[in-house]
């Protein structure tokens, strides 16, 4: 297979090279040490049942970039909702001019052909999609299904602290408060903390966020690379936001924060904390919008994470901005061969 980047446009493979003085973008080499291969994980935040095209999204990339991803991270609002029934009523209103909202339900809970083949090699060894994919839930979730799957056991080889919730068992829930640890090439680790649900929601809303959780990681002392929630950081995001959140980033200091929940403003990606180091991060929907005249652009980054530096980008690439809700099945990288 002739590799994409090999013949590409200049900056189809890398991380952007603009390195402002206010930090907002990262430079190219900032995740890579020279004799080490840095882990690469694929970054979303909201989903919203959209997980065929989440997972049509990480395919074309390792077979734009002739890499297999080591790793796949969701900010919540998967859109778990097996049952549709039990549909919450934001749900019901898009699902009317946008059907893929439904797909947890149509296609993630009895296997169907059309879903195992993504993670085949149906377009040679790249298209084969073996990372797993970690999320939290966001305030769009049936969450008595999620507890009654918490209570199963792990999918095989699955993320320490996690629990599938899908038919293929590639979808995996990090446990409220949990830390898990992600594998890359050369042993480099990826220690992740999540938290589940939003800060402002109705006192009995299964998906409000425990005040437990926070002070569980706050004081157990245990160190982490990225914070994966859904709600946004209060003073970091613009507007709204968690203080809650904001309490675990300055007490616990990761490298990294992906959140959801929120849209990206004016098409800026990355966030910061007055006096914190930790760099954050939101991305846009994956969905084609409730008139389904949207792109995808915006909607996937790549972190590069060495051990201890992190290198992250918005993927850019021309197969990605060529896909529309008329023709996103069919859109594969040109060097993809069958």
């Amino acid at each position: 297979m002739r590799r994409c980047w090999e013949s590409g446009p200049k900056g189809a493979g890398g991380l952007e090279g603009d390195k402002p003085e206010n930090g907002l973008t990262l430079s190219p080499n900032s995740g890579e040490i020279p004799g080490i291969h840095p882990m690469k994980a694929a970054l979303f935040s909201d989903v919203h049942g959209h997980l065929r095209i989440l997972l049509h999204l990480i395919r074309n990339w390792q077979i734009a970039h002739a890499t297999h991803l080591d790793a796949a991270l969701i900010a919540g609002d998967l859109g778990c909702f097996p049952d549709p029934s039990k549909f919450d009523r934001a749900t019901k209103r898009w699902i009317v001019r946008d059907p893929e909202e439904a797909g947890f339900a149509k296609y993630f809970t009895t296997p169907l052909a059309e879903v195992e083949r993504l993670f085949e090699p149906e377009f040679g060894e790249f298209s084969a999609i073996r990372c797993p994919i970690v999320f939290v839930p966001g305030n769009h979730e049936d969450y008595g299904y999620i507890e009654s799957a918490s209570k199963k056991a792990p999918a095989p080889n699955a993320p320490e602290n996690t629990f599938p919730v899908d038919c293929y068992k590639r979808f995996h829930c990090l446990r409220d408060g949990a830390f898990t640890t992600l594998l890359g090439e050369d042993s480099v680790r990826l220690r992740v903390a999540g938290i589940w649900g939003i800060e402002n929601a109705r006192k009995d809303a299964p998906y409000q966020i425990k005040n437990s959780t926070v002070q569980q990681l706050r004081t157990q002392g245990q160190t982490f690379d990225l914070l994966l929630t859904h709600d946004a950081p209060a003073e970091g995001y613009p507007t709204g936001g968690s203080r809650l959140i904001t309490q675990v980033i300055r007490a616990c200091c990761p490298e990294i924060h992906l959140f959801g929940h929120v849209p990206p403003i004016n098409g800026i990606h990355e966030y910061a904390l007055t006096g914190s180091r930790t760099k954050l991060f939101v991305f846009k929907t994956v969905s084609f919008g409730m008139d389904q005249s949207e792109g995808l652009a915006g909607a996937m980054g790549i972190l590069e994470w060495n051990g201890s530096r992190a290198g992250t980008e918005v993927v850019k690439d021309d197969w990605l901005q060529q896909m529309y809700s008329n023709n996103w099945e069919r859109t594969l990288p040109e060097c993809a061969t069958a």
